[in-house]
């Protein structure tokens, strides 16, 4: 009879530059989780590039100029920000609030990223702080469907490098608008302290698919409020504290919202709803767009540079 002699290996004396690459597959919450097991996967899980190749693979609108040093400063911090829920918060004082709003916009259909684009807003003036809240960002349509897309609408204060993801990931609501026809509507809503904020996106038929995504807050009746109250609301986002999903609460809060919202759009003559859709495009913020062009070769994995060759960069896997 053959003895056989089983070898054992504990996770402390696996490489580092293993383990550093094995966690580069884990998502975020995994990541954390793996932290909390030994102390040599907290220390190798604190590892900057792992967090940046995070937030890079999961927002490619963050290669951006605008974006990339503001998440490379603190990826883990900025991760810890942008991926979970903000819990409802009381709105700010009028002190202190961003004189710039950096928004970083991925939109994704299937999983797969179909636009990306950093529009960058001065929130300085008193004309942007007097005029309704919306940012926007337009391109041209092709063939998805609204029921399939994903999208991430990050809002950064770049004087502070905070960040909140202010989009509901995916449609609270798609339907088709009554009143204009061939104009459809998916809504990316989420509710905070009674405050409906969120990515819009809209579709037209006619003279070629016209895709638009903007940014609103509205009061729960489906008004739009000013650029300084949804600079208040931006800021208590981005301070309050996080969570990983929505609760029962506010999904009863946001099906609230909808209904008042339809409502309003179903018989506009019954209700006092604000500046119609042609005054507040009239007033729409200025604002510096660069799209972002999401080619093949952008599509390809991410690569951990563990040499420090390119200064702990992540690069492109190569074909």
């Amino acid at each position: 009879m053959t003895n056989t002699k089983i070898i054992t290996t504990s996770i402390e004396e696996i490489h580092y530059d293993i383990l550093l690459q094995t966690l580069c597959h884990l998502d975020g919450q995994s990541l954390a989780l793996a932290s909390c097991a030994t102390s040599q996967l907290r220390f190798v899980s604190s590892h900057p590039d792992l967090w940046r190749h995070l937030c890079l693979s999961n927002w490619p609108s963050l290669y951006h100029a605008r974006t990339l040093p503001l998440v490379s400063s603190s990826p883990r911090r900025f991760f810890s920000d942008a991926f979970p829920f903000p819990a409802s918060s009381s709105l700010v004082d009028h002190n202190d609030l961003p004189v710039e709003l950096i928004s970083a916009v991925d939109l994704y259909h299937r999983g797969i990223p179909i636009f990306s684009c950093v529009v960058e807003t001065d929130t300085s003036s008193a004309w942007f702080r007097a005029s309704p809240f919306l940012i926007d960002a337009q391109l041209e349509g092709s063939d998805i469907s609204p029921e399939d897309l994903t999208l991430s609408w990050i809002v950064i204060d770049p004087s502070k490098g905070r960040a909140v993801n202010l989009s509901s990931r995916r449609p609270m609501e798609v339907r088709k608008r009554p009143w204009c026809v061939g104009e459809t509507v998916a809504r990316f809503t989420t509710v905070m302290d009674g405050w409906a904020v969120g990515p819009v996106v809209m579709w037209w038929k006619g003279s070629g698919d016209v895709m638009e995504v903007e940014l609103t807050v509205e009061d729960m009746d489906g008004v739009c409020v000013s650029g300084l109250e949804g600079l208040r609301l931006v800021k208590a986002a981005m301070e309050a504290e996080r969570k990983g999903k929505k609760g029962e609460e506010e999904a009863k809060e946001i099906e609230l919202y909808l209904a008042n919202k339809n409502q309003k759009e179903d018989f506009p003559c019954l209700h006092s709803c604000g500046p119609p859709r042609s005054t507040a495009r009239g007033v729409r913020m200025q604002r510096v767009r660069r799209t972002i062009p999401l080619g093949q070769n952008d599509r390809r994995p991410l690569a951990l540079d563990t040499n420090g060759s390119n200064g702990g960069q992540l690069d492109r896997a190569s074909n």
